[in-house]
Order: C-alpha cells, then structure tokens, then sequence
C-alpha cells in the first residue's frame, strides 16, 4: 500500500485488522492516505505559484506579506456571456464555462503561465521569467484562433476580450492568518483588467 500510495495512487488501504503494532499501523497508514487524498484534491483549487510558496515555507508556517516582482498580467473575459445565461438552463452555463475556461487553461500552461484565479467568467493568470511578455501574447492569439473555431462557442455568441499588462506588482499572501490568497495586486495588475474591460469581442489588448 504504500509503494502504491508513493507512485501517486491515494486509492488504496490497507486492510489489516489485527488489534497488535500491525493493525495500528495500518489503521494510521489509512489515516494519513485520505489526509494526502484531500491535500492533492486541494492543490487543484491553488494556483501554482501558491503550492510553490508553501513548499518554500519555512518551519514558522505561511505568513502574510509580499515582495515586489515584475511579472505580466493576463486577464480574460467572455463577451455574450450575460446574454447567454439568460436564456438557457444554469445547468448548461455552468458546463458552458467550464469548457472554455478549461480551454483556456490548457493554452495558458502551454506557454507557461500560471493561474491565478477564476473570477466568475474570468480567468487571471500570470506569466513570469524569461519572454514572459511574448509567452502571454502567443497564448492570448492562440486562445482567440481556438474559440473562433469551435462551432457550439460561435453560434451561441460567445467571444472573448483578452488584456495583458507588465510591470511591478506585489506578489504574495493576501488577507488574515485564517484564511488567505497567494496573489498578485497594485497597479499593474489594475491596468491589466481595465485593459481586459475596454478589449472588444475577439481583441487582444496589450499596454505599451
């Protein structure tokens, strides 16, 4: 069970049931593969660069606070997507979603971008390191060519307005010592969603 539990399967248990050293070993072997289990299904709720903030954590634990980087910002935003809503089942909005944000995704790791969030039909990600700028642009032109061909997207309205920004920003742990998000914010990222907001159907904006 754990040669299987170290090569990444959390679907196993053990089932010895002795009441000696063995039994309660196996009891606390089971005990810590559903404590993996929910970890490695959380990490799909984090971005990237928070697992790799954690992992760098020291033995004091996470704690608030950021440093600046210069990063680039991409933001994404459907157009149609208020209209399309309206008139369909909730059920199929959300599969709607769903499908082109993991379209999105796809061509956003593709060019080495990180996910920073979901903001209802928004996706913010950030690209960092060397072409960071050019990786976010070849990312956004390839997202516009995939939603222009898929036919289901097209004839219900659906387009996107895309807007990428660089410059510095603070990166860090954002809100309480209970609950907080590893984030970007300051005014580059701002810039970065306004550009996102003036974007028209099927545009990419790109600051200067």
């Amino acid at each position: 069970v754990v040669r299987e539990v170290g090569n990444g399967n959390f679907s196993v248990t053990t089932n010895v049931s002795s009441n000696d050293e063995i039994g309660e070993l196996g009891t606390r072997i089971n005990e810590m593969i559903i404590g993996l289990r929910e970890r490695f299904h959380l990490q799909k709720f984090v971005s990237q660069q928070t697992v790799d903030y954690v992992q760098k954590a020291s033995e004091l634990g996470v704690k608030l606070g950021g440093e600046r980087k210069t990063a680039t910002v991409f933001f994404s935003d459907v157009r149609g997507f208020t209209a399309f809503s309206e008139k369909v089942a909730p059920e199929q909005v959300v599969r709607m979603l769903n499908d082109i944000l993991s379209r999105q995704s796809a061509i956003v790791n593709k060019y080495g971008g990180d996910i920073d969030k979901y903001v209802g039909d928004e996706l913010v990600a950030v690209f960092q390191g060397e072409q960071m700028v050019e990786r976010a642009v070849r990312c956004a032109l390839e997202i516009q060519s995939m939603i222009a061909q898929v036919p289901e997207l097209v004839e219900d309205g659906i387009a996107l307005g895309i807007g990428i920004n660089t410059g510095e920003m603070v990166m860090g742990a954002m809100g309480s010592e209970e609950r907080m998000d590893f984030t970007v914010i300051g005014d580059a990222v701002n810039l970065g969603a306004r550009l996102c907001s003036a974007a028209g159907r099927g545009q990419v904006i790109v600051s200067g």
